[in-house]
């Protein structure tokens, strides 16, 4: 430590830390070069040299400001606008005294209060300054060329040595400035690459996770198979054709399960799957393996391609549900037939519609109040949405947010 480099332990911020040592600089530089000017102009220019001992009064207060509160924002405010009213009041009302120094002043409190203060500050300092001027031009520019005095080479030595400080002030000024910007932009750097490092960490950690989660998804699969493989094994040992039938609902609701577990395995993102591929593969699966005699066509539209998990299984089990009972009752004694599959996503009301229909005649309606239709309401109320029904013509609306 020392007079131009005090203690700012007690200063965390970087950019502060500058303000406050740039602010602490130039009061000591001020009071020297202002004291010197002040002992120089005391018999050449008397009101010149009051307004050096202003600024040296000004400079020593600051410094002890500074001293004790480490803290440098109300002293860019003193020196910005006691510096703009004195560089004003000077050029206006002194005329008999060359204003180059002032005019290199008005930018540095212009610059102070840029750098120390801000934008908005800056903006309004440099508006009172042009105001200032343009007073200036308008009224006292004539009159100060006529009554400016020959200036002798004590007023050039003192002239000099404002202009040189007025400089040396901008100079460090401008330096500050390029400083925090080239710390602002390292640090931006730092934080880029840290913020990439993180992300590369992210991504591996991402992608061990899927694959852990497909892993699961893919034993899930081989379980659920095998399970199905065993009911299989016992529906042939059953005699009872009854018992086979409730067998083989057990075996597509598992299947409907196995099958989500298998689309989960295949797909790159495993928190969302393709519900219209699924569904065309389960439809497909269930009509094949019905035990029914009849050529049945499914006609599946989904604008809606991707449902979550939350979702998917309990709407897998609602079309095999649909799917068996159209198959059980719609489509007896007839050659072929047509089911109808229509999901789409209504934006609006944020929510999926579901269509499903077929064109089966259904001949048992007392056949119908089992446990399909039972486990059509369950699902549904799971998925808390709600349906309606006209004959075998189903309409289900089901939120999207869960």
């Amino acid at each position: 430590m020392s007079l131009f480099t005090p203690d700012t332990s007690t200063i965390s911020s970087f950019e502060e830390k500058g303000r406050f040592l740039m602010a602490w600089r130039l009061c000591i530089l001020f009071f020297l070069v202002f004291t010197a000017l002040a002992f120089v102009f005391r018999e050449i220019l008397l009101e010149s040299a009051i307004v050096y001992a202003a600024v040296d009064i000004i400079a020593l207060g600051i410094l002890y400001y500074l001293y004790k509160t480490k803290k440098s924002k109300l002293a860019f405010w003193i020196y910005t606008i006691t510096g703009s009213i004195i560089t004003q009041f000077t050029i206006n009302t002194i005329l008999d005294s060359a204003h180059f120094g002032d005019l290199l002043w008005i930018i540095s409190t212009i610059l102070f209060a840029f750098v120390g203060l801000g934008r908005i500050p800056g903006i309004i300092i440099t508006a009172f300054h042009v105001v200032g001027l343009g007073f200036y031009v308008a009224f006292n520019l004539n009159p100060h060329f006529f009554e400016v005095q020959i200036h002798d080479t004590g007023d050039k030595l003192a002239l000099y040595l404002e202009i040189l400080l007025a400089f040396t002030t901008i100079a460090y000024l401008l330096n500050q400035y390029v400083v925090f910007q080239q710390y602002a932009r390292k640090q931006l750097q730092e934080l880029n690459t840290s913020l990439e490092e993180q992300n590369q960490e992210v991504l591996l950690k991402n992608k061990e996770n899927i694959t852990l989660v497909k892993e699961v998804h893919h034993r899930v699969k081989n379980n659920l198979q095998i399970i199905i493989s065993l009911l299989r094994m016992q529906r042939s040992d059953i005699e009872s054709e009854e018992a086979q039938k409730q067998f083989t609902v057990a075996i597509n609701r598992i299947l409907t399960m196995s099958m989500i577990h298998q689309k989960l395995y295949q797909e790159k993102e495993p928190s969302k799957i393709n519900v219209r591929e699924y569904l065309q593969d389960l439809t497909s699966e269930l009509v094949s393996l019905s035990e029914e005699r009849v050529s049945v066509q499914v006609n599946l539209l989904a604008d809606e391609e991707f449902v979550d998990l939350k979702m998917i299984v309990p709407l897998g089990l609602l079309v095999n549900e649909l799917v068996a009972n159209s198959m059980k009752h719609a489509f007896k004694g007839a050659s072929s037939g047509i089911i109808q599959i229509r999901l789409e996503g209504d934006k609006e009301r944020e929510c999926l519609l579901l269509n499903y229909s077929d064109s089966g005649e259904w001949l048992e309606p007392s056949e119908e109040n089992g446990f399909g239709l039972e486990l059509i309401e369950i699902l549904t109320e799971q998925m808390e949405g709600t349906q309606t029904r006209e004959n075998s013509c189903y309409f289900f609306e089901i939120p999207l947010e869960q």
